[in-house]
This record gives C-alpha cells, structure tokens and sequence, in this order.
C-alpha cells in the first residue's frame, strides 16, 4: 500500500538573491560543514545575498563593442525585439580557484551550485542531513560529461546515509526527478529524498545566438518525505517526442559572431545550438497541442479536470510559450505565475523556481492542488499535479526562523 509522498522543504539558488537574519546565520552555518569554496560562504556572509550576479540587457549586450554587429547578423525577425521579453538574467560567479590559477577562469561548477540549493533545501526545512537516504540530480550542465555530478555533490554537501543518481529529460528534469522521488517514499523504498537541478549557462552560451538573450543560471532543490494523508502526489504523466530530439543540442564550435585572426584562434567549445530547423519548427508548433495532451493524460488517471486545480506553473523556454501552455490548458492569469523577463530561460530550474516564488509572493498557499507541467529538449514533456504541504510553504516563506505564522498559512 502506498503511503502519501510530497515536497516538504524547497532551495531556490539564483544568484544575487538576497538572504538575511536567521535564515543567513543558519545558511552560512550549515555550509561550513560542507565542501563548498570558502570564498562563496565568505560572499554569502559579507554581501547578505546569493553568490553572483544581476545581468541587464546593457551590460550584456547594450554596451559591448559588437553591439551593433550582433544586431545586424541577428535574424530579422528578431531585429525589431532582440531582447525577446528579457529584461534581465542571473549569472553565477566566477569560480574563485581558477581566478586565482588559470589565465582562463571559468564561472562557478554545477556542482557548487547544486550544493548551495541543496543546502538550501535542507536549511529552509531544518532538516538534519543524516535523514537523507538519496539524493536524485539533474545537472543539465555537468561539471564532466562523465561521471553524473550525483555522487560529486553528495560529497560536496556530506551526505553520509545517501545513495545518489541522475535523472536527465532535459527542461523537464525537476519535475522528473520529483515524480521518480514521490515513487519511491510512496512504495517505502526510500524515506527522505534531496532532489537538486541547476543550469548553469554561463558555461554554454554563446552570446553571439539571438537565443542567449533568453537564458540564465539557477539551481533549486527540493526534498520528498512522507506527509500527511491528503497532501502531496496526486497524479503524473510524461510523454516524448524522439523524432525531434536532434531539435536543440550542446554543439562543439565557434562562436557565431568572431573574426578569424589565423588557423589557431577559433575559440570553440561546447555551446547551446538550434541545430535542426525543422525539429525546431515542430517543437514550437505542437507546443501547446503536446502540453495539453500530457496533462490531460495525468487527469484522466484520477477523473479530475484544471477547473479542479489553483494553481499552474511551467518552463519557459521563450517569452511566448508558458502564456500560451497557460491558454491552451485554461487557466486564469491569475492561477499562474512565470519570472521570465527577470531570469529568461533556467531550464530545468524554471518551473520549480516559479513554484517557489509563487509560495514566496503568498499566491500559493498549503492545501492547493498544483500543477507543474514542463517541455524539455529530446523531446521530453510531463505533468506533475502536487497538493503544496505546509511544511513546504513554512520552508519558502521563513516561517521556521520566525516566532509567528501569518494568518494566511492557515488552512480552512
């Protein structure tokens, strides 16, 4: 028999987000029992906020040298708006150590900031990390292409009684690795579940593409245990699309726009390419009839319809497509919440983070039927519905490094 199974605690790392008080003290305490860098807790303690960055459309293209270039080789269709709807993205820091050793620094690892979100998770729900009996990643930029960052961050964060692997859908990551997470606490396999899932795309952008406008970095986590009957899972569905999986790809080359200075100086590396128009072209034009498809699948197991959910969150892949998913499912502007002219596109980060701030903004509260619904390159899409806990709405608003719980956490 099944036992109910639900998100109890969520880490929202983006960069440059603010922390203070007793939520930062417990933070920065419970890092340095961990293997993240120093010189992140030490940003964390002096600065009061996330470790990196806040990138404008000015400082990242407005006011380079190419500016006027870049908009010429953009497409025209693109040339009218290049911005897409992004006003702004997130931007890790660069990576102490290899400041400090390497002629060619590189921004934080995945790694790190899947232990800082973990971290985070953990925290916001005064969780000891000994009650960890798995931790499920979803590095959709791992530090190496082999090993998985699994086990690396259950290192990095001390997790002792964990065992530790990666689920992969790409964008849909998260609410895959949540629906695996829920399986296994329902069967009594596992007990207490870290789930962690970064993009870090400032490893594998190219500024150059018309699409690195719409991208950031971010990692959250969230952690799956036994809840209160009534809570929790509820029903899920995936489907796939192998026939567009060469769509959207990480590709070896140069930068779209460089001027060859000789033979030697081409600059290549593994970069975010749209790298088959046509799969690209049918992505976006079954985008809402496959969003619609996976979701009515999921309510169709347990004879519910959206008029019986409150709440929507999603991917955002472009400025475009969580409206539209948001149309074709049919749910009010005001039963869905998106951050994409804040942080763009952060993949498999976008539909937790959306869930989270959500919570955060008091336009989801516990007992509310939630549904979390994601594309994800390969093509990869799934329906996840959640009815949100208390404790996981305490995690997000700080109710546990406060003495008083405002009145609309209390449920009817």
């Amino acid at each position: 028999m099944c036992v109910p199974a639900g998100l109890i605690s969520m880490g929202l790392y983006l960069p440059a987000k603010p922390i203070a008080g007793k939520r930062k003290q417990a933070l920065t305490g419970f890092l340095q029992e961990t293997l993240l860098p120093k010189a992140y807790i030490d940003l964390i303690d002096q600065y009061e906020q996330l470790p990196g960055s806040i990138e404008s459309n000015f400082d990242g293209w407005e006011r380079q040298p190419w500016f006027k270039t870049w908009i010429a080789n953009l497409p025209t269709s693109k040339q009218a708006d290049p911005f897409q709807g992004t006003k702004e993205r997130r931007r890790v820091p660069i990576d102490p150590e290899s400041q400090a050793q390497s002629i060619v620094p590189h921004p934080m690892l995945p790694s790190d900031a899947e232990t800082l979100a973990g971290a985070l998770a953990l925290v916001n729900g005064k969780i000891d990390k000994s009650e960890i009996d798995l931790l499920i990643t979803s590095s959709q930029v791992p530090d190496l292409p082999l090993p998985p960052n699994a086990s690396l961050v259950q290192h990095k964060l001390q997790l002792q009684n964990a065992g530790a692997f990666e689920v992969d859908s790409c964008c849909s990551s998260f609410i895959t690795a949540l629906e695996v997470a829920e399986a296994l606490v329902r069967a009594g396999i596992k007990n207490k579940v870290l789930i962690v899932a970064s993009y870090i795309d400032s490893m594998v952008t190219d500024k150059s593409d018309y699409f690195s406008v719409n991208t950031g970095d971010a990692a959250v986590a969230g952690v799956v245990a036994r809840v209160e009957e009534g809570y929790g899972f509820i029903t899920s569905h995936s489907t796939s699309h192998g026939s567009r999986h060469n769509g959207i790809i990480l590709q070896r080359r140069s930068p779209q726009l460089i001027k060859q200075s000789g033979s030697r100086s081409r600059y290549e590396q593994e970069f975010v390419t749209f790298y088959n128009p046509q799969a690209t072209k049918e992505i976006a034009a079954n985008s809402q009839k496959d969003m619609v498809e996976v979701v009515g699948k999921a309510l169709e197991k347990i004879s519910l319809t959206v008029s019986d959910l409150d709440f929507l969150v999603t991917h955002q892949p472009v400025q475009w497509a969580s409206p539209a998913w948001r149309e074709a499912l049919g749910f009010a502007p005001s039963k869905f919440y998106e951050s994409f002219a804040k942080y763009g596109n952060i993949a498999n980060c976008s539909a937790a983070a959306n869930l989270y701030e959500a919570i955060e903004l008091q336009l989801i509260n516990a007992g509310n039927r939630v549904l979390m619904a994601s594309s994800g390159a390969g093509e990869n899409h799934i329906g996840l519905v959640e009815k949100i806990t208390p404790e996981l709405v305490n995690s997000v608003t700080g109710m546990h490094f406060t003495d008083s719980v405002p009145e609309h956490l209390s449920i009817a």
